[in-house]
């Protein structure tokens, strides 16, 4: 979990054409960035400007899944992390009543995190929550919105912050 300074701190290392955006869950000590930067620059240096993070050189999504009963969460965490689990999660860990789930989007939906979720769900008869917990680039929300309103039409360009951003505003 890092605090105001030392995000600012980590900030201030990304080399020029780079910015970070933050999130940060008190309730499971952790703190998530998004790097992003001009078409000019290299991963690599944006990458050693922060040693001490966890790096990943493409954009992944963060879930905190909490089931209720809370007894279906060993079987949500194996589910997604034990022997057969989906390709493309990077990380399961059971923590404080949930499920944290990290993985890459470019690999495997969204949904069907979820939908594995689910079906351990059923044998409990229960229900979850879910609450993303890192950032994400303007081309990954789209094509999750894409994917799950069956719109391709939905791009980055069509996303009213991406187009605010663009325009300078504020």
């Amino acid at each position: 979990m890092l605090d105001d300074a030392q995000r600012k701190n980590l900030a201030a290392k990304l080399p020029g054409g780079a910015s970070v955006t933050f999130a940060a869950e008190e309730r499971w000590n952790r703190t998530y960035g998004l790097v992003e930067g001009i078409v000019a620059l290299e991963p690599g240096e944006a990458a050693a400007a922060i040693a001490s993070a966890r790096w990943y050189d493409e954009a992944i999504i963060a879930l905190a899944i909490e089931p209720t009963p809370a007894d279906a969460l060993p079987a949500i965490a194996d589910a997604l992390s034990g022997p057969g689990g989906p390709s493309g999660v990077l990380e399961c860990a059971a923590r404080d009543g949930a499920a944290l789930v990290e993985f890459l989007p470019s690999r495997i939906l969204p949904s069907l995190i979820l939908n594995a979720a689910d079906v351990e769900l059923r044998r409990f008869r229960g229900y979850r929550t879910v609450r993303l917990l890192n950032p994400l680039p303007a081309e990954v929300m789209a094509r999750i919105a894409a994917d799950g309103l069956q719109a391709a039409e939905i791009t980055p360009e069509r996303i009213l912050e991406t187009l605010l951003e663009q325009a300078g505003a504020e």
